[in-house]
């Protein structure tokens, strides 16, 4: 056998085991992503609807829903969309009331702690929070969120757009094909696979990008801080339970911890 021959046929062998290798390799460690993402993604779902009940009990708790969106839309908070959602998420939050001399006392300081635990898990569900590392308790942790779960699907995006373009099966066919003219000719001659073929062979075996959209997150507004809106929220609270007593005391019954 010529020595070139050899040459030849080490060089297709050690090509073909290298392009195997990064091929299944890398599209070994997208569906491990995407096995990933899938299992972020529900932790994110279940921070978003700790967060929507937190609202209903706030909407719950102001009776009155379009008095309730228009103060946020003061602070310019817009969450016309958030009591469907919320309603949707189950039933509210509930807590323990908080002490108060008067009835309205209590419905005033209940307003305010049902705003800022809102506040907090919104924050928690956009933004993360932190908690102890299982690997090492004496770490911290941040936790998945709404904003980090869209970045990571971008990525992915990015990721799943390379390797169904620059690295699809027919492309890897095709250049291993090309080190071998004689068996390219050959396989031409016996009819090989067609074009066809080839665009249903990278369309079965093409990636599908992340639908973010379609995760069913929302996208919820981070209210202010409850020191911005404190003396508005207390005036609002007022004028609901003077104007609705009644509506007011029922809605602190239902939200009570059970």
């Amino acid at each position: 056998m010529p020595e070139h021959r050899d040459f030849f046929d080490d060089f297709y062998t050690e090509t073909m085991s290298e392009m195997a290798g990064n091929f299944f390799s890398r599209r070994k460690d997208m569906e491990a992503r995407l096995d990933g993402f899938s299992r972020l993604a529900d932790e994110v779902r279940h921070a978003a609807v700790r967060a929507l009940r937190r609202w209903g009990t706030f909407f719950t708790l102001l009776v009155d829903e379009e008095r309730a969106l228009v103060f946020l839309e003061s602070f310019g908070v817009e969450a016309r969309a958030v009591p469907g959602l919320a309603a949707a998420a189950g039933d509210p939050w509930r807590f323990n009331l908080p002490f108060a001399f008067t009835e309205a006392g209590r419905y005033r300081k209940s307003v305010r702690y049902a705003y800022r635990a809102l506040r907090q898990a919104t924050l928690d569900y956009r933004e993360g929070s932190y908690s102890s590392d299982p690997k090492n308790p004496r770490k911290k942790i941040l936790l998945p969120h709404y904003d980090s779960l869209m970045e990571q699907a971008a990525s992915i995006n990015n990721e799943v757009l390379k390797i169904n373009s620059a690295q699809s099966p027919s492309s890897i066919l095709a250049y291993i094909k090309s080190l071998d003219p004689a068996a390219q000719e050959r396989e031409f001659i016996a009819g090989g696979p067609a074009g066809a073929d080839m665009g249903k062979l990278d369309r079965d075996m093409a990636f599908t990008p992340v639908n973010f959209a379609g995760l069913g997150l929302p996208e919820l507004a981070i209210p202010p801080a409850l020191d911005t809106v404190q003396d508005a929220l207390d005036d609002l609270s007022c004028e609901i339970f003077a104007a609705r007593r009644e509506d007011a005391r029922r809605a602190l019954a239902y939200v009570r911890a059970r």
